[in-house]
Order: structure tokens, then sequence, then C-alpha cells
């Protein structure tokens, strides 16, 4: 079983390690369903951008009738994750304006202003506190309020419930319950943003899904937001804490950094490939049966594929010495955090502005911070799909 990340077992790098030794993908038990797991980084990018896969669970996995849990909540809505061809280009285009580099850079001084008053907060801290729920965590939770339109309530409320998609533990009935939850609070967030429309995303897509002439359902437009609001939170969240205690307990790497022999950029390639903030995201599926031409690995139509990240990342056909972090690594960039093909993450711009403004001004700001514990005793969240920490306890000063 792959269970992903949990207290007392394995991390999702070393399930990686050991199912690499049995091989380029081979065949494992997920909650609810079995899939091949591709932890060999050429197949992986191979396979996520040509045409043998499909994220559509609809058009090419006969088991999504009888899909349940976190298996059926991750494939079973129809978004720009799960869609491909012009489905996927309908979901995909507005995103992509809304969030491409040049509105990043309009949107710049907000995500500093936001940093600047959650550092201002934590100045008057003197005992340990939890870099996850007092900055991390605050970065990209208040992004999405101020600049994708938000309710500060609503997005509280929505936190709760998507951490139960992540959590692989969760039964189907307490999965089926938090995608009912989420869905509902979108549902009221787009009736009202149709009535009050801003100057914000979610106001951008709803005024897009209205005019189209191929226009979103609500059910579609809802489904589009969870994945944005899920995406842009728990990605980003763990991005920043990772690459900070990567920093925290590398003080020569850090050194580098904050001397400028090192630009903080490559510090976050390099973290993104070793311990990416999401592990993998199900699920893709064999449109055909079909042999990879490199690794001799075959695959039969309708066959469910997970690309297991975290594993990518450590090849070590690709990066010498995979599980040192090395801000100088030549082969840093070579890593699949933000997906690869015409699903690679639109929100990748926005979601590297945040953490390399959240992670200079922390270390300009407190540059003697350091863990309150041993690196062996942070936990990981227990997810195979998400891979960061629950708690960072860290000293300021």
């Amino acid at each position: 079983m792959l269970h992903g990340s949990r207290p007392g077992g394995l991390s999702n790098a070393q399930e990686g390690q050991r199912l690499r030794s049995m091989g380029p993908a081979p065949a494992a038990q997920l909650p609810g369903t079995r899939a091949r797991v591709v932890v060999d980084h050429g197949l992986a990018q191979r396979l996520t951008a040509g045409s043998n896969v499909s994220r559509d669970a609809r058009a090419h996995w006969p088991d999504l009738a009888t899909a349940e849990g976190l298996i059926a909540a991750w494939t079973g809505t129809h978004n720009a994750l799960n869609s491909e061809g012009a489905d996927h280009t309908r979901f995909r285009a507005p995103i992509a304006a809304a969030l491409s580099r040049r509105r990043v850079e309009a949107m710049t001084p907000v995500i500093e202003a936001i940093v600047t008053e959650a550092l201002t907060d934590l100045d008057a801290e003197t005992g340990v506190i939890d870099l996850v729920q007092a900055y991390a965590l605050r970065i990209p939770a208040q992004v999405i309020v101020r600049l994708l339109g938000v309710p500060e309530a609503v997005l509280t409320a929505f936190q709760g419930a998507a951490a139960v998609l992540f959590d692989t533990a969760a039964s189907p009935a307490e999965v089926d319950h938090a995608r009912r939850t989420l869905l509902d609070l979108l549902g009221q967030m787009v009736d009202s943003k149709r009535r009050r429309p801003g100057d914000d995303l979610v106001s951008d897509l709803v005024r897009a899904a209205d005019a189209s002439s191929d226009a979103l359902s609500d059910q579609e437009l809802c489904d589009q937001l969870m994945l944005i609001v899920i995406a842009g939170t728990e990605t980003t969240v763990h991005a920043i804490g990772t690459l900070l205690v990567h920093l925290m307990t590398h003080p020569l790497q850090r050194a580098l950094i904050t001397d400028g022999t090192v630009e903080l950029e490559d510090a976050l390639e390099e973290s993104l490939r070793l311990q990416p903030p999401v592990s993998s995201v199900p699920l893709r599926f064999a449109v055909r049966d079909f042999t990879d031409s490199v690794t001799g690995e075959a695959f039969t139509r309708g066959e469910a594929i997970l690309i297991h990240t975290a594993a990518t990342g450590l090849d070590p056909q690709v990066h010498d010495d995979p599980e040192v972090f090395d801000v100088r690594r030549p082969t840093s960039r070579r890593h699949l955090a933000f997906g690869n093909g015409p699903h690679f993450c639109p929100g990748a711009p926005l979601a590297r502005r945040e953490v390399v403004t959240a992670v200079a001004q922390w270390l300009a700001t407190f540059p003697d911070s350091r863990l309150a514990v041993d690196p062996d005793q942070l936990h990981l969240v227990p997810s195979f799909i998400s891979n960061g920490y629950q708690t960072i306890p860290v000293h300021l000063r």
C-alpha cells in the first residue's frame, strides 16, 4: 500500500526510493485503487509531455464509476487538472491569463506588504513559534484573500475541509463530506461575486464564464475554483516552510544565499527538487496499450498511473548525490514540482514569487532563526499527495 508520509513510517521520498528498487514504474496499491507508480524522471517527463496518457478519467478510466473517497475526489472533478484538449484549454486559458508573469509583477507590491505585515506581527514574539501556522500559511492565505477575492471567513472554513482531501487516512465518508462542504462554500461565493463583482481573480472568472459562448456551468466553475484555492494554498505553504527548514539546517548553504554568492531562486529550485510541496497528484490513465521506448515499461489501456514527483527528483540517473541539499547543484531545475507538458501549473510564477519574497524577508528579519527541535522530530503531513511539515517549531533569535 502506498500510504505516503506518516508518523513512524516512511516519508514520501523514502517510499519513492523503495519503489525505485522495483523498477521505473512498479505497481502499487493506493487507497481505493491499484496504479503504476512512476519514479523514473525520464519516463515521467515522456509520459506527461506525450499523448499516451491522459488525466481525463471520464474518458479513459473504466473504474471511475466505482471509485470513492480520496481517489474519486481527485479524479472525479471536472476542471483544468482532469481534462484534455479543448476542455482543458477552456478551463486553463482564463487562469493562465490571470496568473501571467506580467500580472504577477503587478501583484508583487501586495505580496511584499503581506509578508511585511506577517513579519511585523512576529517581531514581538519571544518564545518558540510554529513557522507553518504563524508565517508560511499566512502568506498564501492572504494572497488568496486579497488578490483572488476569496472572503477570509470562507477561506478559513475552506482550509479545514481541504485538509481532508490530502489525508491518506481519511475515510471515503470523510472525503465525500469535505468535498461537499467545499463545493457548497464555493457555490455561495460564486453567487456573491455575480451579485457584487470586484477587481479580483474570482470575479474575473465568473464574468468570463458568464460571457463566453462556451460558458462554464456553475458546477464546472466551482470545480475549477476548488483547484485554484487548494493549489494556491497547499503548495506554497509547504514550499516556504520546507525551504526555510533546509536553510536553517544547512548553515553553510544558507551563508551562500545571504552573502549573495548564490541566488535565493536557485535555492528554491533545489528545495523543490529535493522535497517538492506536492509528492503526487492522482491520476493519469493509459489511453492505449503502449511500451516506453527507453525503459521498456509496458502499459495497458485504462491502467491508472501515478507520477511520483518526490521520487523523480531523487533519480540518481539525473542528479549526483540526490539526497543532498546543494544550492549550487547544476541540475536543480530538472524537477517536476510544478508538473510538465500541457498540465504545467499556471500558478508557478505566482508561487515562486510568494516563496522567494517570504523567505528573503524572513532571512533578513530573523538572521539567527533556528529550529527548536531536532530535524528528525519534524513530522510530515500524512499524505501521498501533499509533502510538507505539519508544524515547524522555531526560535526566531
